[in-house]
């Protein structure tokens, strides 16, 4: 069965997702800490469509009056604050809302002399002159050309002197906006590596299962078969997975005796586990994990979401100390572009659906859940990549923020916003380069079978 086109949309839908709740994060965080949020954008830019203005506010005098949705002023706020402007307005509740706003014939202050008062005109309107003072026109909702994810546009992210802005805003509050992103992939990886315990079940550390046998490895060619359930080894009951390694670690070149379950039967097998094998491969080749049982609700996973995300975690920053000491090969944990992500994609969605073509029995894998505990662990690699200390990143960010948090002094922002694009630049190199390796040097991954 092909199943290019399914995976091609799954991929672009599943990463568009994971970058659009990075950014949902920021979006909402600020809207938490009062921070103005200029536009959301869905996709990468150029922009195709402008489809939605929020509501904001404008100050004339020291009447705050508010602006409806999808209203564009007529002119560039920024540049024409401190300047007369005549308004048209609605009074709603006693509250002002904006109908029309001009700026005024002439550019002195022939409207500083008294506090502009709203006033019903013989038609029935409501009009007011006076000073423009603060403009937040509220946050644009766009929809760009490039369908990968998203981004967030605060107002005055990289300039303190910009009232309402990012910058502008105390350090705890753009700690919080800036921890959002990342937190909210964490969820996100939560909630899916939820969903796939409420689809499998939850596991049973008391019961060790084979899930994957490596073809012509000693416990393939002793007749150990996945989906076996391990009961006994050497005599000694099993009831936890490291007690399993313990066993054949203890075993090396010698006969092991395992008694499994297997459709319902016991069945004695013996295998000799290889100390010639390397370790990352196992000394017998077999992957083993825990049981699964039904959950009892979806409330229920969420301890083992929990734990498995913490193991994520654990593992991702672990991982250099791993590469380092040998446990790990290096071409194996190297970054992966896009293009390398896809085919990793198209080999879980084939490995899924051919999995559920096929009747499970004793010599048959039961339905696999790759493609779920892939996104799943993109997407808190996502929010942990973000968090590493580099410049342009969310983490390059709050590092900037500590020294104002520790020694009440903030660093320049000329010199902070230098470091950033001097980051992004990087970055962007060491992105391109990662897509091309992808063409000239694919990562072959081998998914159990």
């Amino acid at each position: 069965m092909d199943t290019s086109y399914l995976a091609g949309l799954i991929f672009v839908l599943a990463f568009a997702g994971m970058i659009f709740i990075h950014e949902l994060g920021h979006y909402l965080a600020s809207l938490w800490m009062g921070v103005e949020v200029e536009e959301f954008g869905f996709g990468i830019p150029p922009r195709a469509w402008r489809f939605w203005r929020g509501k904001g506010k404008l100050t004339v005098g020291n009447q705050t009056i508010l602006i409806p949705n999808n209203f564009d002023l007529p002119f560039t706020a920024s540049e024409n604050l401190g300047r007369g402007v005549e308004v048209r307005l609605k009074r709603v509740n006693e509250k002002l809302i904006l109908q029309t706003i001009q700026l005024a014939a002439t550019e002195d202050g022939q409207f500083r002399a008294a506090q502009p008062i709203p006033f019903q005109g013989a038609d029935g309107t409501w009009r007011m002159d006076g000073i423009l003072h603060n403009v937040s026109q509220g946050t644009e909702f766009t929809l760009n050309w490039l369908p990968l994810g998203g981004f967030v546009r605060p107002k005055g992210e990289n300039d303190p002197n910009i009232p309402g802005g990012l910058a502008a805003a105390n350090p705890w509050k753009r700690l919080v906006v800036l921890f959002a992103g990342p937190l909210m992939n964490l969820i996100a990886g939560v909630f899916v590596i939820s969903l796939l315990f409420a689809q499998i079940g939850i596991p049973d550390s008391s019961i060790v299962k084979i899930y994957s046998v490596e073809k012509d490895a000693p416990a393939d060619l002793a007749g150990i078969r996945a989906n076996d359930i391990v009961l006994s080894v050497n005599g000694e009951a099993i009831t936890a997975q490291e007690q399993l390694r313990a066993a054949i670690l203890a075993s090396l070149d010698r006969p092991l005796e395992m008694i499994v379950l297997r459709d319902g039967e016991q069945v004695t097998l013996t295998a000799t586990p290889s100390s010639a094998r390397p370790a990352e491969i196992g000394a017998l080749g077999i992957g083993m994990g825990s049981q699964y049982v039904p959950a009892e609700s979806w409330f229920s996973t969420l301890p083992y979401s929990l734990d498995a995300t913490w193991y994520q975690i654990h593992f991702f920053a672990t991982l250099p100390g791993r590469i380092i000491g040998g446990e790990i090969d290096p071409e194996l944990a190297r970054f992966s572009g896009l293009y390398g992500i896809a085919r990793v994609f198209q080999q879980t969605v084939e490995h899924d659906v051919t999995s559920r073509a096929v009747v499970t029995s004793s010599s048959v894998p039961e339905p696999t859940n790759l493609t779920l505990e892939l996104i799943a662990s993109l997407t808190i690699t996502i929010g942990l990549f973000n968090l590493f200390p580099f410049p342009a990143l969310d983490g390059g960010r709050i590092l900037f923020v500590l020294p104002e948090l520790l020694f009440r002094k903030r660093v320049p922002h000329q010199f902070e916003n230098t470091v950033h694009a001097a980051g992004m630049l990087i970055l962007l190199l060491f992105m391109l380069y990662v897509n091309v390796m992808d063409f000239v040097n694919p990562i072959n991954i081998e998914l159990p079978r």
